[in-house]
């Protein structure tokens, strides 16, 4: 799964992320689940994404759309805090918020997000294999998402936040390509 992260907006959304974070400390897997389940029916529905960013319709309609759905459906802070981006002009980053509360959840529950790329779908014991190494190398809990790319002929790219790892045939094709042409 590809973040949606909004580089540009990404100092304002840190902001929020980390509010929301710290007001959620007693119930921050409910409020996953809320944020989960509106990412969900507002941002994956094209009609309500425009209702909610659309700039002439006033936020007095906006916020009664939300407190009609959703009052009494989702945790009071959820609903507060969505109350803030409409009051604040800052619906447009729900996305990279979301996004932000993840990993900052995850940080506080020891929880480490592992991308893997593969030439081939990975058999369930390669995976668990996988986690396994994983986890006790990087002393976390993990949460793989598996990627397919053919391009990478075979083996593993594993990412790690920031870091990479490429365990390709392609990337060992091309530095032995690099060592003989050099």
């Amino acid at each position: 799964m590809k973040n949606n992260i909004d580089i540009k907006n990404l100092k304002a959304a840190k902001k929020y992320a980390l509010a929301l974070t710290k007001s959620a400390t007693d119930c921050i897997d409910e409020i996953n689940k809320d944020l989960e389940n509106i990412n969900e029916v507002i941002f994956q529905n094209q009609d309500f994404k425009t209702f909610f960013l659309h700039p002439i319709i006033s936020l007095n309609d906006k916020k009664n759309i939300i407190k009609e759905t959703l009052l009494g459906k989702i945790n009071p802070k959820t609903l507060n805090f969505l109350e803030v981006l409409l009051d604040e002009g800052r619906f447009n980053l729900f996305n990279t918020i979301f996004e932000l509360f993840k990993k900052e959840t995850n940080k506080i529950k020891n929880i480490q997000t592992v991308e893997i790329i593969s030439a081939v779908d990975l058999d369930e014991e390669m995976k668990k294999r996988l986690e396994e190494k994983l986890k006790e190398k990087l002393n976390k809990e993990i949460i793989m998402n598996f990627e397919k790319d053919k391009n990478i002929l075979g083996g593993l790219i594993i990412k790690v936040e920031d870091n990479v790892v490429d365990l390709s045939l392609k990337a060992k094709f091309n530095s032995l390509k690099k060592e003989l042409l050099y």
